[in-house]
């Protein structure tokens, strides 16, 4: 049975300014990991922190994604073993979370490098960094050797792990480095505390949902752009992705361009997006707030366009196309656009967000084509 729209707002609803949380589930290529790198680094330019303190974090999840390419494994067919990551901010932390499978002949070794890092003060990791650029140099060895280190140095923190067996030829690698911006200054110590359990739950309900993606903060042209290339860089070239990238543009572009923001916020439009991948079919589902006021309308249109037919839907997207008197926005352009392209009706629920705002929720299925 499929869940209910409604989750969307339970798990958007917490979100503060400038919060970020980007979750990809699936095989991790070096292209990909340049495309995530650049919606971070989008984001972290918005971000109150330091220059210093952004290039520490930048640099930190670099490593992180890279950790996963240096130590990934291939050979379990299973897609509850595909390689994770979340990018995670919470008011003063960050948080670079990843998980990849692994050959279990390296687990001895990956282990006792982990538990050395881990047990170094600062002087320590500074003196081992030295020893390991000198004695390993560059090579990928001694790269994923350097990048574990860096990563514990820089974030001040030790590095939480955990590695469990998958098979008798694999295992699974969890990783997550936390890094705080607030100098030991925040004042709410544990609240956003991320553990090992928690990238193992998200683990389990991107697997169970059949979760490739989702990003939860602020909507804008960039975002837009780097999700699209992630999109672009994950799934190989085909009459699908070419499908689901339209829709997809549609999708987001509702959000950038007509969201409201949250009470009290100004210059941030709060969005929310998954992307679910079935037998047959890519779920799209997509959520940012509204002006009560606008509510109304925008559930009128969307029902308005769902009862069309093909025909139907064609005569409408050339007649407002060609009134250049008319409101793209007020007349449902792109909703019609999605479902054009889409084939599918739009499933949509609208939920009282106070403030003056609701929170407004959509569905899209796009099938899977030969």
């Amino acid at each position: 049975m499929e869940q209910s729209l409604d989750f969307i707002y339970d798990h958007f609803r917490d979100i503060e300014k400038d919060d970020l949380e980007y979750v990809y589930r699936g095989e991790v290529t070096a292209h990909l990991v340049m495309n995530i790198l650049e919606l971070a680094k989008t984001n972290l330019a918005k971000a109150d922190d330091t220059r210093k303190m952004r290039s520490r974090i930048y640099y930190i999840m670099g490593e992180g994604l890279q950790n996963i390419t240096a130590h990934q494994a291939v050979g379990s067919n299973s897609d509850d073993n595909s390689a994770i990551v979340v990018i995670f901010k919470k008011r003063h932390k960050y948080i670079i979370a990843t998980g990849n499978l692994m050959n279990r002949s390296e687990e001895s070794a990956l282990r006792e490098k982990l538990e050395t890092i881990n047990h170094l003060d600062a002087d320590g990791l500074k003196e081992l960094s030295r020893e390991t650029r000198t004695l390993m140099g560059f090579t990928p060895q001694g790269g994923a050797s350097l990048g574990l280190i860096e990563m514990a140095k820089r974030s001040g923190n030790k590095l939480d792990y955990l590695i469990k067996p998958v098979d008798e030829a694999h295992s699974y690698f969890y990783l997550t480095t936390e890094i705080d911006t607030s100098g030991g200054q925040a004042t709410d110590d544990g609240k956003e505390t991320y553990t090992i359990q928690d990238l193992i739950d998200v683990h389990e309900i991107f697997n169970r949902n059949s979760y490739t993606l989702s990003f939860k903060g602020d909507f804008d042209q960039e975002n837009l752009l780097s999700l699209l290339s992630i999109l672009k860089s994950g799934m190989s070239e085909t009459k699908t992705r070419i499908k689901l990238y339209g829709v997809m543009v549609e999708l987001l572009q509702n959000i950038v361009k007509h969201a409201d923001n949250k009470e009290g916020y100004t210059g941030w439009k709060a969005g929310v997006f998954y992307i679910k991948e079935h037998a047959d079919r890519f779920s799209l589902l997509a959520g940012n707030y509204v002006a009560k006021e606008k509510s109304a309308a925008l559930s009128a249109r969307i029902e308005r366009i769902d009862s069309m037919d093909n025909t139907g839907l064609s005569k409408e997207y050339n007649k407002i196309l060609f009134n250049f008197n008319n409101d793209p926005i007020s007349t449902g352009l792109g909703f019609i656009d999605i479902r054009r392209k889409s084939g599918s009706k739009i499933e949509y629920s609208i939920v009282d967000a106070g403030g003056g705002r609701d929170f407004f929720m959509a569905k899209v299925d796009v099938m899977k084509v030969d």
